[in-house]
């Protein structure tokens, strides 16, 4: 990376860091990554094959709206999913239809596709199932997210990134992990430049509330660009 490069990161960095500052721990109590008290006791129950207390984890941030800990609670069951699906196979026997059992597993997917030498063919091929897990979520932008992802990786045009893009702020204008999944599109080491991405975040920053998690995307965008 050059020296300018790092600079304007730096600088582009340093323009928003003062107020992400505000109102957070210190980092020595922080532990990364760690589940919280609502989705440790789902992941034990998943490890047990009791797949109930996941389902339940997942309609109640849905129907608290709680869109941010909802996306982190279905990346993380996929995650465990990918080592263990026991618990989530007897889900989807016990009810084939279940948005949120589809979900997991549409992520499990894409996260399986994602590692694969094949990735854009592979993700290409679960198209279907994506488009129709999101199409089914009228208020959710968590299908969304996992869309525009699997739209960076399936190689899709700028039209389909914006028609997701456009559902995906219908449904939520300030979920963060939308913003995030948008931002690696149109970062270049997606289908965009540097110039694209930190111009998302910046806007997209100064658009948003001051506790909002949007307001770090330029310091994410910084950190794409390294």
């Amino acid at each position: 990376m050059s020296l300018f490069r790092a600079l304007v990161g730096a600088a582009r960095s340093a323009r928003h860091a003062p107020r992400l500052a505000a109102g957070l721990v210190p980092d020595d109590d922080v532990l990364l990554d760690a589940p919280d008290e609502r989705l440790a006791p789902a992941l034990v129950a998943a490890a047990l094959g009791d797949p109930e207390p996941a389902a339940k984890l997942l309609a109640t941030a849905r129907d608290a709206a709680e869109w941010e800990d909802r996306d982190r609670y279905v990346v993380r069951l996929a995650t465990f999913a990918q080592h263990r699906d026991d618990w989530l196979l007897q889900w989807l026997s016990g009810s084939p239809e279940d948005s949120d059992a589809l979900l997991v597993t549409t992520q499990l997917a894409v996260r399986r596709a994602w590692g694969s030498p094949a990735r854009a063919e592979l993700l290409r091929d679960i198209e279907p199932l994506v488009r129709g897990v999101a199409e089914t979520a009228p208020h959710d932008p968590v299908p969304w997210r996992l869309a525009l992802d699997h739209a960076r990786g399936a190689q899709a045009g700028p039209a389909v990134f914006e028609s997701l893009w456009e559902q995906a702020v219908r449904r939520s204008p300030r979920h963060y992990g939308c913003h995030v999944a948008a931002l690696k599109y149109l970062s270049a080491q997606g289908h965009g430049s540097r110039r694209a991405a930190f111009d998302f975040a910046e806007r997209a920053a100064d658009d948003a509330a001051p506790d909002s998690l949007v307001r770090a995307l330029p310091v994410h965008a910084a950190h794409e660009a390294l």
